[in-house]
């Protein structure tokens, strides 16, 4: 799967799209709020569950405080797609299953990849690198779930 694949991404909502820029800049909230320069209480706004987003000037300086361009992405996959009508099958208990079986067998691959880049007690550019990569797959494909579960609450309200 290629980094930040845009059929994934175009199916989360907003809240999903920011947790997953957050998660894959492996930096704490704390951390990103610093650097945004923002109070506790617009903090702990933006982070929760509400509706509350940084706006749009902040969203270049957000970008470079996670380290990543996935609400970016997110933005263009989100435009790119916006009212065109896929076809696509809600999930059934068997493919749900399905997924999150391939959602374990990729964290099995992060855990193997870990396990090879620590034998000589020594992380390697190279070896961090796969591990992002390995990291990164697990993050799509989970978030790519959660946003196809969301497609399906949205179709059952």
């Amino acid at each position: 799967m290629t980094d930040l694949d845009a059929r994934p991404l175009h199916h989360l909502d907003a809240i999903d799209a920011f947790k997953l820029a957050v998660q894959q800049s492996g930096k704490g909230l704390p951390d990103i709020a610093k650097g945004m320069g923002w109070s506790h209480s617009l903090a702990r706004r933006v982070f929760s569950a509400e509706k509350f987003f940084p706006s749009y000037p902040d969203l270049p300086k957000f970008c470079a405080v996670v380290g990543n361009l996935t609400i970016i992405h997110w933005l263009l996959s989100k435009a790119t797609f916006y009212g065109i009508d896929e076809a696509r099958q809600d999930l059934d208990c068997n493919a749900l299953l399905r997924r999150v079986n391939d959602i374990f067998a990729e964290v099995g691959d992060v855990a193997e990849e870990a396990r090879k880049s620590v034998a000589d007690n020594r992380l390697e550019t190279m070896e961090l690198r796969r591990l992002i990569q390995e990291l990164s797959d697990v993050l799509q494909r989970g978030m790519a779930l959660v946003g196809d579960l969301r497609e399906m609450e949205r179709a059952h309200a």
